[in-house]
């Protein structure tokens, strides 16, 4: 019963990640002022994770070994996200959902943090 429950909530997962990310993440992402092999490396990546948990939801179901390990890249990947959750806005961002801080804030902090190391511009 829990197999199907995880197959059914990761369905839902991939659903809202398709449906309802693309306009909130993926379509400004695209139209930011981004070099194409960064918004193209960020398109795929978008894509993989599509790919990703539409086939969580299929191991999910069938169950196994193999949903055990899915389970654990579902937990790494949590961790990821308030990860970035607390570099981008603090503990109260995580838990309750402000939204980052501004991109002239953030370059303030870039300097303080390892997670944001500048890159040269290559001529």
């Amino acid at each position: 019963m829990l197999r199907k429950i995880s197959a059914v909530l990761a369905a839902l997962t991939v659903a809202v990640h398709f449906f309802l990310g693309g306009s909130d993440a993926l379509v400004p992402m695209l139209a930011a002022d981004l070099p194409p092999e960064s918004a193209g490396a960020m398109h795929a990546c978008w894509h993989i994770v599509t790919v990703f948990l539409a086939w969580s939801a299929i191991v999910f179901w069938r169950g196994g070994e193999t949903a055990l390990h899915f389970g654990l890249l579902w937990i790494a990947s949590a961790l990821v996200f308030i990860c970035v959750g607390l570099n981008q806005a603090g503990l109260e961002g995580v838990v309750n959902g402000i939204q980052p801080k501004s991109l002239a804030s953030q370059k303030l902090s870039r300097n303080s943090s390892w997670i944001h190391q500048t890159v040269p511009a290559a001529n």
